[in-house]
């Protein structure tokens, strides 16, 4: 009906399964798909209806809410032009960010490592992923189905997921060459798709995906969606390293999802001269910058077909076949290890024309030796009391002006977020729509 509404509904972390199989029982509200919150998955369900009956279905279960938010589209992070002649004075392998990054001087190859790209789905037949691509999950339906390697799953019609994959861990473009490749579709053939589609995939690799797992989202959308970082948090609390795309629309990372996302990596681009791509979103989320513009990867069509595409969604698999290749290494590493890693491994200083506030560390994956500290890896991102820090807690606390400096802060995770939700009624309906930085839209 043309009144109903598409929500979120995240409910408390000590749900079961069947409590969330029980939550629309009785209801005219139609609930679609829903997380495995019984073995560490994301509690989660993705509801229809109108606003009284959400209303209603809220107060037939009460206590059992966290919050709820409208499921809006999200769309791939568009490629932007590739610049004329980038990168052509390196020669040493087939695209110029693998030479940047050190890959030729790095002999790990990130074996028996699994990278779950959530996108337009993988042309798996390419020769570039030498079998090592394998059709895994669609929900590009709205429906998840398992593929369980069928060709006819999860199948690339645009080319995004394919060229991006091949940046992670293509045999001839990619960082991770000895990687496996997961197809998970959640982007439509139209180029766009729901929240809760990759919500559900990433429920999919915490509950059922293997290890050592890294998840890899070139998408995303403005605002700052709250059941996105549960999902994430989910995710990292498993072990799981999800990476992002920072987004191409040269504004602040901090009021994108998933950019925002403190447990994500976020990932800027860069050119080949070292200077940040000048479409690249920027700010205190971006934790880190990889080769963005003018690269060379796998594409649709055939199995050697190859595109050269610019964009953060470009930057954000070279850092995720970095963090397989760390994974193949320490198998056991959980994700704040693998993030501390790769800062730490990073071209410190690399980036010309970095404001000084902004990260400057470009990734690199040469081969030397990585200690991480056993409390590196429990240390919440964007938490330690920096100057920056110390300021925007401050600003919290005498209650500047929301949506002002103190939305700022809030970025990622300077500062703490809003007071708590209620847990009934339409209170609890209207919350998180009020606490968001801007209404959602299109990339």
């Amino acid at each position: 009906p043309a009144a109903w509404t598409k929500w979120i509904l995240v409910l408390k972390p000590n749900v079961s399964d069947s409590d969330l199989q029980q939550f629309c029982t009785g209801s005219l509200c139609v609930c679609a798909l829903q997380g495995h919150p019984s073995i560490r998955g994301v509690p989660f369900v993705s509801v229809h209806c109108s606003e009284n009956h959400m209303e209603q279905v809220l107060l037939a279960h009460p206590g059992h809410a966290e919050f709820i938010e409208p499921n809006i589209q999200l769309n791939l992070v568009p490629a932007m032009p590739a610049p004329p002649h980038e990168g052509q004075q390196f020669k040493l392998s087939a695209s110029w960010g693998l030479d940047r990054i050190g890959e030729p001087e790095c002999s790990r190859r990130g074996e028996g490592t699994h990278i779950y790209v959530l996108d337009t789905g993988i042309y798996v037949q390419h020769e570039d992923f030498e079998g090592r691509a394998i059709s895994t999950l669609d929900v590009s339906s709205g429906t998840p189905v398992e593929c369980n390697g069928d060709l006819n799953c999860a199948v690339d019609r645009m080319g995004h997921g394919t060229h991006c994959a091949g940046i992670a861990a293509g045999k001839q473009y990619g960082v991770a060459k000895g990687a496996t490749l997961h197809a998970m579709k959640v982007i439509s053939d139209q180029g766009s798709g729901e929240y809760s589609w990759s919500i559900s995939a990433l429920d999919w690799v915490v509950s059922f995906g293997e290890r050592p797992a890294v998840v890899s989202m070139s998408l995303g959308g403005a605002g700052r969606l709250s059941s996105m970082r549960t999902a994430i948090d989910a995710a990292a609390r498993a072990g799981v390293t999800v990476v992002v795309a920072a987004g191409n629309e040269q504004s602040d990372a901090c009021t994108f999802t998933p950019a925002f996302v403190p447990s994500a990596l976020t990932v800027g681009a860069s050119e080949a001269s070292d200077w940040p791509a000048p479409y690249s979103n920027w700010g205190f989320c971006v934790d880190m910058y990889a080769p963005g513009s003018g690269i060379t990867s796998a594409w649709i069509g055939s199995p050697l077909a190859t595109r050269v595409l610019s964009g953060t969604s470009m930057a954000c698999p070279h850092v995720s076949g970095g963090a397989a290749l760390l994974l193949g290494e320490h198998p056991t590493w959980n994700s704040g290890q693998v993030r501390a890693a790769l800062l730490a491994s990073g071209e410190q200083g690399a980036l010309a024309n970095v404001f000084f506030l902004v990260t400057d560390v470009l990734l690199s994956v040469r081969d030397a030796p990585v200690q991480v500290a056993h409390d590196e890896a429990v240390e919440k991102p964007g938490l330690s009391w920096t100057p920056v820090a110390a300021f925007c807690a401050m600003v919290s606390f005498v209650s500047i002006a929301a949506g002002g400096i103190a939305g700022f802060c809030i970025g990622k995770g300077l500062a703490p977020p809003g007071s708590g939700r209620s847990h009934s009624g339409r209170e609890l309906l209207h919350t998180t729509a009020k606490e968001m930085v801007e209404e959602p839209g299109d990339q």
